[in-house]
């Protein structure tokens, strides 16, 4: 029930995970010990993968958010949390 008054919180909230000029799209979310985990699709760097973590306040930790992959035409991000492991995937390519 804690997870779910904190989504709820946010929800109501407005802040951006992400500032820069170019766009970013297709954000995926998941909750994992006391921490939101955002990936994203960003033009930045061509077509790139980043993510952040933020707090359950909306405090954004990684403002500039971290780079994790480039390629072709990456999209539909999945998150999934096991207990132990975070995992997030994506397409790249058509």
């Amino acid at each position: 029930m804690l997870v779910l008054n904190i989504c709820l919180m946010l929800i109501n909230s407005d802040f951006a995970i992400c500032g820069h000029e170019e766009s970013q799209f297709q954000p995926s979310v998941i909750y994992v010990d006391s921490l939101y985990y955002v990936f994203w699709s960003d033009f930045r760097q061509s077509m790139s993968i980043y993510g952040a973590r933020v707090k359950p306040d909306g405090t954004v930790i990684d403002s500039a958010g971290v780079f994790f992959y480039q390629g072709y035409s990456t999209y539909g991000i999945r998150t999934a949390y096991d207990g132990q492991n975070l995992l997030f995937v994506f397409r790249d390519g058509c």
